[in-house]
């Protein structure tokens, strides 16, 4: 008897293998390494976002005591892994098991499933397995009947897990909203339905603990996110194309433009196969899609945001391509896939070897400016090299040693907190106003202010820098010495600087 292993295992593993080998060769990205400094200290809500990425990380990283990207980034890598099967079992679900293998292909072909919320630790990350499995349970409710007691049981956990999904981001209101839309459109026997509205109470009760965190630190999450939200005056082009572009690639050029093209054959009513389950797909994707596209007709918007509504368009293309003979299809799914490793492969050697830096400047205070491939290279290196200026001054009496780094931003303080402070056993303390510190205003409570005539450091990197954050240390200290420059070389150019400032006697708040 043959041992056989189901291709989805295999494409699990497959790709699960390029996941960890991307999370073993970059550093942390600005955001990823913020989320670490979560899991420091744990709290039922944060400045920006809900907790469970908090608790992913702390569990990955075996209670911290494991310090380095690959235990931090771990609970992605599995997430994704999970989201992939999820996805897989979903399309078989709606349609058979072609539809689901499609499925499963273009979801590992998709940067943000695959990498952004798949390789990088994101709230995204662990709120991408509930988002695909509150849509794997309501498919299931939808296709059984009211008087089943099998769909009692289903909505409860449909409950659980949409409030799991909230606590992730807060993105994980729209499953109750899809579940509001297809109630009304297709589906009005849910509304007699007690179970969806006992569903609904848990996950207001799971949900708790962000508003009663909210409530005692004066909403501050929804004042912050609501004016990255809040339309501004008239119409911003700039805004609204970025959007649409980052939506693009983010999500596979070749995904994003299939996943249209299988929408306007739902509508035309082309794809007749599940046809009710579609329209459930389209009322959980479609409203944070066009939410987003109303905002960035306004402001500024994330493109990663849209992600999830993506991913649930990928059931719909899954669908689509079983219309197809399978010479077609699959040419359609290597394209996407072959498009996904190239840039990959691209975007790797790139930030890892690419000579010195793609800004112009030569100032060492800005060199690297603008080189969005900085922000996930170099920071190692500088660690090591601040430690042994930090022991050298020690040593020479330049400093009494355990001074603060003083930080007036989240970035690049979370980065100085994992490469640098952890190593040379140093405290950050925030200055500044809370919309600029970010949960390290909150984090100030854990560390000793800095006493009166004492110094400290003030440390960011040349790609970062800013004299504004200069100018404004000078109003609490008497002096600041001029910078010293740590050269961080890639491919054996300098490619930005570790930017140093000692700051002297203290004159505090």
């Amino acid at each position: 008897m043959k041992f056989r292993i189901d291709k989805i295992w295999l494409l699990i593993l497959f790709t699960t293998f390029i996941r960890i080998f991307i999370a073993l060769t970059l550093d942390f990205g600005n955001d990823e390494v913020y989320y670490w400094t979560y899991a420091r200290h744990l709290d039922w809500n944060y400045f920006d976002h809900p907790p469970v990425v908090a608790w992913l990380i702390r569990l990955t990283t075996l209670n911290l005591s494991l310090h380095n990207e690959l235990s931090a980034r771990f609970g992605a890598i599995l997430s994704s892994a999970i989201c992939t099967f999820i996805i897989y079992k979903t399309g078989v679900l709606i349609h058979n098991k072609r539809s689901g293998w499609y499925a499963a292909l273009l979801y590992s072909a998709s940067f943000y499933c695959s990498i952004i919320a798949g390789a990088f630790i994101l709230p995204d990350s662990p709120q991408m397995v509930f988002w695909l499995l509150g849509l794997l349970i309501l498919i299931k409710i939808d296709k059984s009947t009211i008087n089943e007691s099998k769909n009692s049981l289903l909505w409860i956990c449909f409950g659980i897990v949409t409030g799991l999904c909230i606590m992730c981001k807060v993105h994980g209101v729209f499953l109750w909203l899809a579940v509001a839309l297809y109630a009304v459109i297709w589906s009005p026997a849910w509304w007699r339905n007690p179970w969806m509205y006992l569903s609904g109470i848990i996950t207001l009760l799971i949900i708790s603990p962000i508003v009663i965190w909210n409530f005692q630190n004066h909403f501050i999450t929804y004042a912050y996110h609501g004016a990255r939200v809040a339309p501004t005056s008239g119409f911003n082009p700039i805004a609204f194309f970025r959007e649409i572009f980052g939506e693009l690639f983010y999500n596979n050029p070749f995904v994003f433009l299939l996943a249209w093209g299988a929408v306007w054959s739902w509508h035309k009513s082309r794809l007749v196969i599940a046809k009710k389950e579609l329209g459930l797909l389209i009322c959980y994707s479609l409203p944070l899609i066009v939410t987003l596209f109303f905002l960035a007709s306004f402001r500024t918007t994330l493109p990663h945001w849209s992600g999830p509504a993506y991913s649930v368009l990928i059931l719909i293309i899954a669908v689509k391509l079983t219309n197809y003979t399978n010479r077609k299809a699959n040419r359609i799914v290597i394209c996407s896939l072959g498009f996904y490793l190239v840039i990959v492969v691209a975007g790797l050697l790139m930030v890892n070897f690419y000579p010195g830096t793609l800004s112009p400047s030569n100032d060492p205070k800005i060199v690297g400016k603008g080189d969005v491939t900085l922000d996930l290279y170099g920071w190692e290196d500088a660690g090591q090299q601040f430690e042994k200026l930090y022991q050298n001054d020690i040593k020479k009496g330049r400093i009494l040693g355990h001074e603060p780094i003083i930080i007036n931003k989240w970035f690049p303080a979370a980065h100085i907190d994992f490469y640098l402070a952890s190593m040379t056993k140093q405290q950050t303390y925030g200055i500044g106003p809370i919309f600029d510190l970010h949960q390290y205003y909150f984090y100030n409570k854990y560390h000793q202010k800095p006493i009166k005539g004492a110094d400290a450091y003030y440390i960011t990197s040349s790609n970062m820098f800013s004299q504004q954050d200069i100018d404004f240390n000078k109003a609490y200290f008497e002096k600041i010495e001029d910078p010293v420059f740590l050269p961080i070389k890639r491919n054996g150019k300098i490619c930005k600087n570790l930017v140093i400032y000692k700051l002297r006697r203290f004159k505090g708040f």
